[in-house]
């Protein structure tokens, strides 16, 4: 049986966890509860069971990121695109912003594995392989003369990528801000949202934002994303350089330079956009 200071060890546990900006090499106390957990069994045990009284469960607890945390549909811990992206007709683009700063980071599949690699990704490199990914679902679909040109399991894909089209890249209001409905501001908000919660690190403020990954979120990506949702964009032609900046092989591709391209500085107007419950 347990006693109350594996308790309350493990409740410390779970409470670094929780600050997903620390890691044990910030903190010699939770250092050590990570060292015991991955040497201890029955702690271990304790752990899990802790967390899945919070309807959360233990992805990893690793030397680098420490204790990452899952969470269930049913905890109050579960968070949405709609909780960091507040505009449901920006939900859309958002979404693929993850998807695709997921795959630029670990564009080949072992960099999952490799607990030296640290991805950088940028908003305007993010925007140009979905950009780019848009575009060859659309050449396919021309040459097989259909509405999709994707697998029957996706219907809705390609509607998907064409509401990103939709939205220019960059636009600006009167006065020379960015404006919040262009896809590199929404973008920029994905990874700060992802740099808030110790996924990504900033690295400076280059094509429109450069941001390195953390080990949390190579775990995170590794454990819940899966290799098959990496594997999409590449199968499209995506490649990346040395610097991080998408290539494409599409016989219809643009050269690598369409990353350092920018759009007309006007959005459609609201009504104009397409409903996202239909994407």
């Amino acid at each position: 049986m347990h006693d109350v200071n594996d308790m309350a060890a493990v409740s410390r546990l779970l409470a670094f966890g929780f600050q997903a900006g620390l890691t044990p090499r910030r903190n010699v106390e939770y250092a050590a509860l990570v060292g015991r957990c991955r040497t201890d069994p029955a702690f271990a045990q304790l752990l899990h069971a802790a967390a899945r009284g919070f309807d959360l469960t233990v992805i990893a607890v690793d030397p680098r990121a420490g204790l990452v945390l899952g969470a269930t549909a049913e905890t109050q811990f579960a968070v949405s695109v709609a909780d960091h992206i507040s505009k449901p007709a920006d939900r859309p683009i958002a979404a693929l912003a993850h998807l695709a700063i997921a795959a630029l980071a670990y564009y080949r599949p072992e960099d999952l594995d490799d607990e030296a690699h640290i991805g950088r990704v940028t908003v305007r490199h993010v925007d140009a392989m979905v950009e780019q990914a848009a575009k060859e679902l659309e050449r396919r679909a021309a040459e097989t003369d259909t509405d999709d040109g994707v697998p029957v399991d996706h219907p809705d894909l390609i509607q998907l990528w064409r509401y990103y089209q939709r939205r220019n890249p960059v636009a600006f209001t009167e006065d020379d801000r960015a404006h919040s409905k262009s896809r590199h501001a929404i973008i920029k908000r994905v990874a700060e949202y992802l740099a808030d919660n110790g996924m990504l690190r900033r690295a400076g403020r280059e094509n429109g934002g450069t941001y390195t990954t953390t080990a949390r979120y190579q775990i995170q990506v590794r454990e819940l994303a899966g290799q098959q949702m990496l594997g999409e964009l590449a199968a499209l032609g995506v490649t990346v350089d040395l610097d991080g900046k998408p290539s494409f092989s599409s016989p219809e591709a643009e050269s690598a330079d369409t990353a350092d391209t920018v759009a007309s500085p006007s959005l459609p107007p609201a009504d104009q956009e397409p409903d996202p419950s239909n994407v």
